[in-house]
């Protein structure tokens, strides 16, 4: 299963316009941004991962895979009521998302467990208003359809019921 949180870790560490000015924070929904929470007395700027494991198992082809959805949020803190100092924010965060998805793009043709990246749709959202710690930005949601094994498997049961 591919480790979304230690993938933009990396990404974030190695893009020049990331490095050592976003900090890499998880999060498990939007009504749990603690570690977001928690960096904004020391950090301006975010990269917040939510990996939470919820899902679909589906059926495509001959087979069954789980869908996996992970948000990737891109913040900066802004300005109070600065619209001006929030565009110039977004800015920069519009830059950030498109380099991470173009590197996104081409690591999903060369790593293995990026093989199942649904490529054919990647939304992106801004965040509304003063969101989180005061930060603007924008997040975008990746769709990943991992195999999974569902062959029935007698010895994993103590009994069968006939049918």
């Amino acid at each position: 299963m591919w480790d979304a949180v230690q993938y933009f870790t990396n990404l974030n560490s190695r893009l020049k316009l990331t490095r050592d000015k976003y900090v890499l924070c998880r999060a498990t929904g939007l009504a749990n941004l603690e570690d977001l929470i928690n960096n904004s007395q020391k950090h301006q700027n975010f990269t917040v991962v939510d990996d939470s494991d919820d899902g679909v198992t589906i059926r495509r082809g001959g087979g069954y895979f789980n869908r996996r959805s992970v948000v990737v949020y891109i913040l900066k803190k802004y300005k109070f009521k600065s619209q001006e100092d929030r565009a110039e924010k977004l800015t920069e965060v519009r830059q950030v998302y498109s380099r991470f998805l173009s590197r996104l793009l081409r690591d999903s043709n060369t790593l293995p467990e990026l093989s199942y990246l649904d490529k054919t749709r990647i939304p992106y959202h801004e965040v509304p208003g003063f969101f989180a710690a005061g930060t603007a930005g924008l997040y975008f949601i990746i769709t990943l359809d991992e195999p999974v094994d569902l062959q029935f498997v007698e010895e994993h049961w103590d009994e069968v019921p006939e049918p």
